[in-house]
């Protein structure tokens, strides 16, 4: 997998230079890889101090035959109410854009370029309207932008970890103004989630830092890969196993699939003086996507607390069902 016009000479050598090897807005577009995704969490405020949360992505799958599929979750904080919607549809929905991405799929939309992007979601329970505007730099993971990920392949990733929202959202027939604050992914390589197994926090702090958390294993459920970023004032420190310390505390059994989900957490980076704790605003928030991608994975808020206070997101996957309390791993 190389980017797109450099040899594998070229590759190599801006590698080893730790050359960015993702170039904006150009690959902010669709690309011909088997695996490929453009992802937003949010947390919103209503005009009346209603509090919301969502996550929406949408998918570009390459296997035997090429599918768009969006996976989306709406949380009303005040009622607790939780709703989700996924759908799969043949082809490459991004309508031809080359300097961005432009999925329209009926009520659902999501599009953008340079961190400037519009999504939109409705269903009979929720809707959301809302225009996205990035307040930081990307953040380009593993620093060039490509993670190695060994038997499963590879995959080009990079963060916008704070995105301004304005917009409409709410429950059907109580939508309202709203706020808040998104983080947006866009991921893609040839590499193989079935083998992976993952615990990915997008982890946003009052005092203005970012962090991102990703601890990968393999299907057989070793460790293999530790790293991160922490953000603040637009400089990007690179995190890597000797850097984080994570733990979890408590786990939730899910009594749909029986899978067994680490939901709060420890986590320390000593350089940065974090030492901070994770929990959940609600434990049941299981995505069952086997209709569409085939898999299981919890996906949901956390409150920090400790050293820092803020809020994030919290991604498992199921494939590693052993407690690894665990320091660098």
């Amino acid at each position: 997998m190389l980017p797109a016009n450099e040899s594998a000479d070229d590759w190599y050598e801006l590698k080893k230079d730790n050359k960015v090897l993702v170039h904006l807005p150009a690959d902010d577009a669709t690309h011909d890889y088997y695996t490929e995704w453009w992802y937003y969490n949010g947390h919103l405020e209503g005009e009346d101090g209603r509090k919301y949360s969502f996550h929406y992505t949408v998918f570009l799958l390459n296997a035997f035959a090429l599918h768009t599929v969006i996976h989306a979750s709406f949380i009303d904080h005040e009622s607790g109410q939780r709703y989700s919607y996924q759908s799969r549809t043949g082809g490459n929905l991004s309508m031809d854009a080359e300097q961005g991405f432009n999925f329209n799929l009926g009520d659902w939309l999501m599009k953008g370029s340079d961190g400037v992007d519009r999504v939109q979601g409705k269903t009979e329970d929720f809707s959301f309207n809302l225009d996205l505007t990035s307040q930081t730099a990307p953040v380009f993971q593993g620093g060039t932008g490509l993670l190695d990920f060994g038997s499963a392949g590879t995959s080009y990733y990079y963060s916008r970890p704070r995105m301004a929202i304005e917009g409409y959202a709410g429950l059907n027939g109580d939508e309202q103004s709203v706020s808040g604050s998104a983080w947006f992914d866009h991921q893609w390589g040839d590499f193989r989630t079935t083998r992976l197994g993952w615990e990915w926090f997008a982890l946003q702090l009052e005092d203005g830092a970012d962090i991102m958390l990703y601890r990968l294993h393999s299907s057989e459920g070793q460790p293999f890969l530790v790293s991160g970023t922490y953000t603040k004032d637009n400089v990007t420190l690179l995190l890597g196993p000797d850097d984080i310390t994570s733990t979890p505390l408590r786990y939730w059994q899910s009594p749909v699939s029986g899978v067994k989900y680490p939901l709060s957490w420890s986590i320390e980076i000593p350089q940065q003086k974090v030492k901070i704790t994770l929990a959940t605003n609600r434990n049941d928030s299981e995505f069952d996507a086997r209709s569409t991608t085939y898999n299981l994975y919890w996906e949901g808020t956390v409150a920090i607390t400790g050293s820092h206070k803020g809020r994030g997101f919290l991604e498992v996957s199921p494939l590693h069902n052993t407690d690894m309390s665990s320091t660098g791993q």
